[in-house]
């Protein structure tokens, strides 16, 4: 009754967690002349492995539709072995009073593949200033104090991975954290990729085009045939942003 793998499934949700698996077999969303190479040998590869594990390890009749809330609950009620997942959210797994495993849970950084282990690595949430704004000096403050090291360390003591260098280096900035988690995030930081996902302006349209060979994979299409069609409806995607 336990499954093998657990992960995101959903053709959006999953994106951000496949992309680890994209670049660790070498592949990206885009070349470097910025266009699809969701159809390249590596990408291909990426999904047929990605989408495979779940098909074929995954829980029984698995929906395609998981985000992380979905699928964390899966694992922290024990229901599946190995579980890949922002280090963002590892409360959830060690937090008693949520999960079953919260004893027995481990962490370690991504294994690697044909590339490398090749994470992704990004501090996803920013603060910016509207350029509109009539208060322009007082929201700069803000960012600079919200952003600080000490704001960061607390912030991080608290559970939320912070993205300062300094804060990591500092004990008190990995006190609170599981060891073996600790050196996970810390290995990722050093061979991470910056980005995860497609970096495009309309990027909720561009994952549900890039996301499309993982929900095939799962539900056993061809993923090969799939990632065709996604590069094709990627390219004109991103022919029409630079209009």
């Amino acid at each position: 009754g336990t499954a093998g793998f657990v992960a995101r499934t959903g053709k959006s949700a999953a994106v951000t967690q496949f992309s680890s698996f994209l670049y660790s077999f070498g592949g990206d969303f885009t070349d470097a002349s910025g266009k699809s190479a969701v159809n390249s040998d590596a990408a291909k590869k990426a999904y047929a492995f990605y989408g495979g594990l779940i098909k074929n390890y995954g829980p029984a009749n698995v929906s395609t539709d998981m985000s992380w809330p979905e699928a964390m609950a899966i694992f922290t009620q024990g229901k599946a072995a190995f579980y890949t997942e922002a280090d963002s959210l590892y409360k959830n797994a060690t937090d008693p009073a949520k999960s079953k495993v919260a004893d027995t849970v481990g962490f370690a950084a991504l294994p690697a593949g044909p590339a490398g282990s090749k994470p992704y690595n990004i501090p996803s949430w920013g603060l910016a200033i509207n350029q509109a704004s009539s208060n322009q000096d007082n929201a700069w403050k803000f960012i600079q104090w919200a952003t600080s090291k000490e704001r960061t360390l607390e912030a991080q003591k608290a559970g939320v991975p912070g993205p300062r260098a300094s804060v990591w280096a500092d004990q008190a900035g990995t006190s609170t954290y599981p060891k073996d988690l600790a050196e996970a995030i810390s290995a990722s930081a050093k061979n991470g990729v910056g980005h995860d996902r497609p970096q495009v302006v309309t990027v909720g349209k561009a994952r549900e085009i890039v996301g499309g060979p993982i929900v095939a994979t799962i539900t056993g299409s061809d993923s090969s045939a799939a990632a065709d069609t996604a590069h094709d409806a990627f390219q004109k995607f991103l022919d029409s942003e630079k209009k």
